[in-house]
């Protein structure tokens, strides 16, 4: 390290400079995150993974449970849950609102896996989409899951829930 920023007046948490445009946190002589010169957080790896979803700006990478388990927690005495929220706006400020149309994607979760080659292979995705005209207070959406069969490149829709909550099993059309 070219620059180092000790935490604890110590030689085991520190800050440092790893490399051009780079910094890397240290606790107890080891690396614990990075962020890379694209602005990446890397918690766990010096180096930032691509997967079907692109290069994500945060990355938690670990070869164990503890090591790659993100948790989101919230303890608090009502029945309200912790929460991930995606967020969608066709508005191309951050913080702009600009109404979303039909079916456009409001978020998915997607599974991949190394194929011997990369991680670009879908195995698996989860959803959701705008399900009809959205209007003020009003937003119809859909939710699909999709697999990967034996030998595809890539997933298809097996399942769908439509905003009238009809079930679809093998189509996207679902009328009961």
């Amino acid at each position: 390290p070219t620059n180092k920023f000790y935490l604890d007046g110590g030689n085991d948490t520190f800050i440092s400079e790893v490399a051009a445009n780079e910094i890397a946190f240290d606790t107890a002589g080891a690396e614990r995150m990075r962020i890379d010169s694209s602005g990446r957080l890397l918690v766990g790896s010096t180096t930032a993974v691509e997967n079907t979803g692109g290069t994500g700006s945060l990355q938690v990478l670990g070869t164990g449970n503890s090591d790659t388990t993100f948790t989101i927690g919230r303890f608090s005495a009502n029945a309200s849950p912790g929460t991930l929220a995606f967020t969608k706006s066709r508005n191309g400020t951050i913080g702009g609102n600009t109404i979303v149309q039909d079916d456009d994607n409001l978020g998915q979760i997607l599974f991949t896996a190394s194929d011997g080659t990369d991680m670009i292979s879908l195995g698996a995705k989860i959803e959701a989409e705008v399900d009809g005209t959205p209007g003020s207070n009003d937003l119809p959406t859909r939710l699909c899951f999709f697999t990967a069969a034996d030998g595809a490149s890539g997933a298809t829709e097996r399942v769908r829930i439509t905003n009238s909550g009809d079930v679809g099993i093998g189509t996207s059309a679902p009328d009961t």
